[in-house]
This record gives structure tokens, sequence and C-alpha cells, in this order.
């Protein structure tokens, strides 16, 4: 998983959080200043970064804005952690750049629910962030939109579009439990939860889709178009 920058200089407070999200399964680095988070970016590019916005040697939204300025790290996802949650406070934090706002007290479950959200984008980003052809099949990316035969397939939760997505963009490579837990979806469950997700997903599908993924007896699901 992505490893994560966290600019936090309460210490009870930097301890927690880094717990949460290491327990969740990403690798973490903590910074207590806006200078300690620019060297460390300077030589090295997390996959997304948390900034408290009250730090001692300046506001994170400094920290923030320099991040955008960087042409290696322009595209970072930004989450800002803070106290004030008025609309003109949140207002100037979008402007500088940052993807999401946490008001204090945090939960845990929260953050840890939009780092893996803001990880999904990016990574559906450098996939193209267009539209994947697969012969009849298309999906849009951006749009989260399923066409075959030029037909759209609706309400497909987004767990169950990522599902597809994967499975189609990587034919006819086969994908475990754990794969699709861990490299697809990004979080820690019950393998069973697959075949949950799995089977919904096809339901909604066209018959003849739907028998494009393959069940590979021990090893896992694949999506194969053998024309």
């Amino acid at each position: 998983m992505s490893d994560i920058l966290l600019v936090e200089d309460h210490k009870e407070t930097s301890v927690m959080l880094a717990a949460a999200l290491e327990e969740a399964g990403f690798g973490v680095h903590c910074a207590g200043t806006v200078k300690a988070g620019k060297e460390f970016l300077g030589h090295n590019s997390p996959g997304l970064v948390i900034l408290d916005l009250q730090l001692p040697d300046g506001c994170g939204l400094e920290l923030c804005r320099w991040v955008r300025g960087m042409e290696n790290l322009a595209n970072i996802p930004v989450i800002a952690l803070t106290g004030q949650d008025e609309l003109k406070d949140k207002t100037k934090g979008f402007l500088a750049g940052v993807d999401q706002y946490l008001t204090k007290p945090i939960i845990m479950d929260e953050l840890v629910m939009w780092v893996k959200a803001l990880l999904r984008r990016v990574d559906m980003d450098k996939s193209g962030g267009a539209v994947l052809t697969l012969h009849d099949l298309q999906l849009d990316v951006k749009a989260q939109i399923v066409k075959y035969k030029n037909s759209p397939v609706g309400n497909l939760t987004t767990r169950e579009f990522e599902l597809l997505y994967a499975l189609a963009k990587n034919s006819p490579r086969i994908f475990s439990r754990k794969d699709i837990l861990a490299g697809v979806w990004r979080t820690v469950a019950v393998e069973n939860l697959v075949d949950t997700h799995l089977f919904n997903l096809r339901k909604k599908l066209p018959p003849e889709l739907s028998e494009k993924i393959q069940a590979v007896a021990g090893k896992g699901f694949r999506y194969l178009d053998e024309r």
C-alpha cells in the first residue's frame, strides 16, 4: 500500500493517527512542522499527505500550497485536519489545494475511509482517467459508467465498478480474494465479502457479459473474453 506523510505536532494525536493508518496497512512517516514536512517531501513522494493546519512554524495550508507548486508532487491528495469548521475557513483550504477537510476530534474510521477513497481516485487517474474499451465493454472511470454493446449497465456500486474495472483492465490475470481486498478495494475484511459483491455484480450484468467473469478453482477470478 501507499506511504503517507502525516504532519501533526501534537504527539498523542500523531501516535493515534499513525497507529490507525498502520493498522489499515499503510506506511506512515510523521513530521511535526512545516519545515520537516518540506524536508521529507524534498526527497520522497508519498501517496498522500495528511496535515494539521496549526503547526508550530506556520499554517498547514502553506505546506499544501508548496506541494501544489511542485511538479512531482502536485497531484498528491491532501487531507487537512482542523478545529475550524466554518465555511470561510474550508474555502481557504480548498483554494489552497486541500482535497478533503476532517474536523477534530478525528474519527479514525472516517480518516481511513477518506484515505482509501482518495488513493483509489489517484489509481484511476493514473490509468488514464478516460474510457477503457475491451471489445464490446466500455468503462468510463471518471463517470463510473459501464456500457456493453453500447447499452448502459446501471446501478453498480463503487466496489462493483472497481471490481469489474480491475478484472477487465488486467484480463486475463487471475485475482485472488486477497488481491481484490488489498489491491482493488484497499480494505481489510473477510474474504467472503468478495464473493458477495461478485454475486451482486453478476446479477446486474447482461448474461453474456456476466459469463466473461470466471472463477478459477483454488486461485480466484478473472475476466476472459476469448475473441
